[in-house]
């Protein structure tokens, strides 16, 4: 009788178990992005309501990674993809058609609807102001698609937007009295955030384009008339050309990530080394 009692009340410890994991799993919406501060902006959003899969993984190049076999096998049970959807991000401009053909029932959002693309430049999540409207792309995407959670991701977004004004306050403030000033990068990566503060990106690279040794002596002698001291580096890149440079300048090579998944980390960091090297 007992047995009998005991194997009854542990059926149903199990049943239940699988209906609450059930339940777990079905107020999970499944995400991938492209790039890892992408997470962070659709974590802030969705708070736990989302699972979040990155396609490009950290240290590598957005310009040139390719995703594995898995990766595109992985994504058919992702609900939406949020895109960055800014120009020469090859991997999605090469993979994104395939993937939605693969993957039928996910929706594709594009995070930089409504944003003012600069040339061939994808790398507008440094740009506080384009991640204030990706936010909003983000929670109106996760709405429509769960509109049980509409309430929560408005409250989601409102804190984050406040977060987002209070980091573009600091940085405004950290760079008072800069604007017009100049910092050298190797690979253009920080032209939305240098548009926003009134600075001046100047790339060796351009538009992806071979660089050249007339270039390079151009960029030389213009961080000499200018007294730049450092060549910005983004982190897992080769190194090598901007170390060259460097030492023609006497200056150094300065490592910054504008691929930080923790994106107000990022933002903070890249703020802090130019407080050091920006020059008139």
């Amino acid at each position: 009788m007992r047995k009998a009692f005991f194997l009854t009340v542990l059926g149903l410890l199990i049943i239940s178990g699988i209906a609450l994991q059930a339940f777990a799993f079905a107020e999970t919406i499944r995400v991938s992005v492209s790039i890892l501060p992408q997470a962070y902006f659709v974590e802030r959003v969705a708070g736990g309501r989302a699972a979040i899969r990155v396609m490009i993984p950290k240290g590598a190049s957005p310009e040139t990674y390719e995703p594995t076999p898995q990766q595109l096998v992985a994504l058919s049970d992702s609900a939406l993809y949020v895109k960055v959807g800014a120009p020469g991000l090859p991997f999605e401009e090469k993979y994104l058609r395939t993937l939605s053909a693969r993957a039928r029932k996910m929706t594709v959002v594009n995070m930089s609807e409504g944003v003012a693309f600069r040339k061939e430049d994808p790398h507008v999540w440094v740009s506080p102001a384009a991640v204030r409207t990706a936010a909003g792309n983000i929670c109106r995407a996760l709405t429509l698609h769960d509109p049980s959670g509409s309430d929560e991701y408005r409250r989601n977004l409102t804190v984050f937007l406040k977060d987002i004004d209070a980091l573009e306050d600091e940085i405004r403030r950290a760079l008072a009295g800069k604007k017009g000033y100049s910092f050298m990068v190797y690979h253009p990566a920080w032209g939305y955030f240098a548009d926003e503060y009134g600075l001046r990106q100047l790339a060796v690279e351009e538009e992806g384009k071979p660089v050249s040794a007339a270039h390079i002596r151009k960029m030389i002698d213009m961080a000499r008339e200018k007294g730049i001291r450092a060549v910005l580096v983004q982190k897992g890149f080769d190194a090598k050309s901007a170390r060259a440079i460097a030492r023609d300048i006497g200056g150094e090579v300065v490592e910054t990530d504008p691929l930080e998944r923790d994106w107000p980390a990022g933002m903070r960091n890249f703020t802090a080394i130019l407080e050091k090297v920006l020059r008139k």
